[in-house]
């Protein structure tokens, strides 16, 4: 019953983000595909059938998303279909829902940017000057592009390091295959990170286990991976020490530890939401 909940409210929310045409399409591809999502439990096979352009209204934004450009790109790279992401992203609003963030802001970093969504929508949504994404995947780049220009952005405000995010001692053994916070905030000449976004599937102990970044950090937003990188008390033991209130809570919003948890919200400047 919880992922029936779940999977309503979504398609609730996409009702509401979707123009009119593009959710009679969602209706029609969920009935072509319910066996799939009866058999498998998800929503991939609806998400294959939803490659299609389209636009998003999200938070006051209108947002493009050239859904069946993307899928083309990367098709045969065995990469989920995009529409999932929009799901996610748009629909559960994973990221921005437990934030009160300011609408303008300097410097935003995307760990685990993969397509870059999110910081396409930090630049349209936080107004943000400058955000650096890092993706160990280069296959992801034509994406960004195309997502920069579907929006009208200039590309001079997106910045890429294509290396896994570590801590300090990893880029000492790895320099080639692992950057730092540390290191991108010198070398981008960044003082402070309004917002850090984080989604890097088992390297949170890694992260968290030299914390001293986070000295430079404001607010945060991540997606946690306990099944994969293990014990995570490093992550909220790191949060309060720097001075952070935070949130973990499942995919239903509920409360839950760092272990059980999938979403964890931090800030340090009042913008945790009530």
């Amino acid at each position: 019953m919880g992922k029936l909940r779940r999977f309503a409210g979504e398609y609730n929310s996409l009702r509401h983000i979707l123009r009119r045409r593009d959710f009679l399409a969602l209706l029609a591809a969920t009935v072509a595909g319910a066996s799939d999502v009866a058999r498998t439990g998800t929503l991939t096979r609806v998400d294959r059938l939803m490659s299609r352009n389209l636009s998003v209204s999200f938070r006051g934004a209108e947002v493009a998303m050239p859904v069946a450009d993307i899928d083309r790109l990367l098709a045969g790279t065995n990469d989920s279909p995009t529409f999932g992401t929009i799901r996610e992203m748009f629909a559960r609003d994973c990221y921005f829902s437990c934030l009160n963030l300011p609408a303008t802001t300097d410097s935003v970093l995307d760990l685990g940017a993969n397509r870059g969504v999110f910081s396409l929508l930090a630049l349209k949504l936080m107004g943000a000057k400058r955000v650096i994404g890092v993706e160990p995947s280069a296959k992801y780049e034509p994406v960004v592009q195309l997502l920069l220009d579907a929006n009208g952005l200039n590309p001079s405000r997106s910045v890429r390091y294509n290396r896994f995010v570590g801590s300090r001692s990893s880029e000492k053994a790895n320099p080639a295959s692992v950057v730092s916070v540390e290191t991108i905030c010198e070398e981008q000449k960044i003082a402070r990170l309004d917002m850090v976004k984080i989604d890097i599937e088992g390297w949170e102990k890694d992260l968290f286990g030299e914390p001293e970044w986070l000295s430079r950090v404001d607010n945060l937003a991540m997606e946690v991976h306990p099944k994969m990188a293990g014990d995570l008390t490093c992550i909220p033991a790191a949060l309060q020490h720097y001075g952070f209130r935070f949130r973990m809570v499942n995919q239903e919003g509920e409360p839950r530890d760092v272990n059980h948890a999938m979403f964890l919200y931090g800030s340090r400047t009042g913008a945790l939401a009530a």
